[in-house]
């Protein structure tokens, strides 16, 4: 009998220490969903966005709050990488772009920012940054969608620019244009279709 005692009390231990974990594991869980709603919200609020699914997306990839300021700048790191290599110009163009709107107070984005002027970011970040775009695009009133427009498009073919043509200046390369008219394509005048 005293046998069946040890095992009846090991049995329950194991069975304690089993919903102990699966409580563990349901709290963790809802910390962990109660964090990304935060998220969320914090990224919608930063972006101004408010399609929910475009926002989750862009958490799942890795981009929130404190970093969203550098995917703002995708399209002028494309310009920049569209010939292959970036010069020093271009990144100059880039890094004067971005202390414009104030990404250097942001040491997260600045340094992610940094990092995709070293090392060419994958197709994926170009992607993700059309659907933020075109999401944000959409969102805004009409003439403040086509200040938007007008401000990305002029900050591209400036870093486009910055290397091309006779002594660095006034020639766009076609994969430098490419990247321009997908710009163009992706965010069309809105005020004046009205």
């Amino acid at each position: 009998m005293h046998d069946s005692d040890a095992i009846h009390k090991r049995g329950q231990a194991l069975e304690n220490e089993y919903f102990q974990r699966v409580d563990q594991e349901l709290l963790r869980n809802l910390r962990l969903s109660e964090e990304r709603e935060e998220n969320l919200k914090e990224l919608m609020q930063a972006t101004g966005l408010d399609d929910v699914e475009v926002a989750n997306h862009l958490l799942d990839s890795g981009i929130n709050a404190t970093n969203v300021a550098a995917l703002t700048l995708t399209p002028l790191v494309f310009a920049a990488w569209a010939s292959g290599t970036v010069s020093a110009e271009e990144r100059q163009g880039v890094m004067s772009a971005a202390l414009r709107r104030g990404v250097s107070s942001n040491a997260t984005a600045f340094r992610l920012l940094e990092q995709w002027l070293q090392t060419r970011p994958k197709r994926d970040l170009w992607d993700l940054w059309k659907e933020y775009a075109s999401a944000l695009h959409e969102s805004l009133p009409p003439a403040s969608a086509d200040k938007l427009r007008e401000r990305l498009l002029s900050q591209a073919k400036l870093v486009a620019m910055a290397s091309g043509g006779f002594m660095g200046v006034g020639k766009i390369c076609a994969s430098e244009q490419r990247v321009l008219d997908e710009i163009e394509e992706l965010l069309p005048q809105r005020a004046s279709a009205n």
